[in-house]
């Protein structure tokens, strides 16, 4: 299976998972939920949409607020686009080869900011890269479905990244143009 073909696939999966979020996870961890709202008519309404999310007729509220993929000793500019690596299932190895093309690739591309979703831990070398990683465990008997709820909201948090498959790394340039391209 070619680079273009992977990317194609993986993006088309991540887009249904990230299509029917888990709502009361994405509340859970909503990082403004308890600001109060600034007039009294934002307060009654925000009780109306609390009855109807309990009732199931409307989504609960999720503040919008921007998501930053770069770390601290990094800029955050607007016109940066998030790059999600998706690595899971792979060896460390080929993590390592892989994460090392991209680095190489991702070195004079200041508008590119990286996102590694891997299984492995393999943090020191992690954070030499100087990337955000997220971590998805494979954690048996932890739960029904924590990996796959972990997948889901990360797919709807980077909705809107550039998603590359973990074999890009290892792409030609002309493949790699595609791949940015595709996005």
């Amino acid at each position: 299976m070619s680079v273009i073909t992977e990317a194609n696939a993986l993006r088309r999966e991540l887009k249904s998972l990230a299509a029917q979020p888990e709502w009361a996870l994405l509340t859970r961890y909503d990082l403004l939920a308890d600001k109060p709202p600034l007039s009294s008519r934002e307060r009654v309404w925000r009780d109306f949409r609390r009855c109807l999310a309990a009732m199931g007729m409307m989504p609960p509220q999720v503040t919008p607020y921007p998501w930053l993929s770069t770390l601290k000793h990094r800029s955050a500019s607007s016109d940066l686009t998030t790059v999600m690596i998706w690595a899971l299932g792979a060896d460390r190895p080929g993590v390592r080869t892989a994460c090392e093309g991209f680095s190489t690739r991702l070195k004079d591309a200041g508008h590119l900011a990286p996102v590694l979703v891997t299984d492995i831990s393999d943090f020191g070398f992690y954070s030499r890269l100087g990337w955000l990683v997220e971590y998805l465990p494979n954690l048996s008997g932890a739960g029904p479905s924590l990996l796959q709820r972990k997948q889901a909201y990360l797919a709807w948090r980077y909705r809107d990244a550039c998603i590359m498959p973990l074999s890009a790394g290892l792409a030609s340039e002309s493949e790699w143009n595609a791949l940015l391209k595709l996005s």
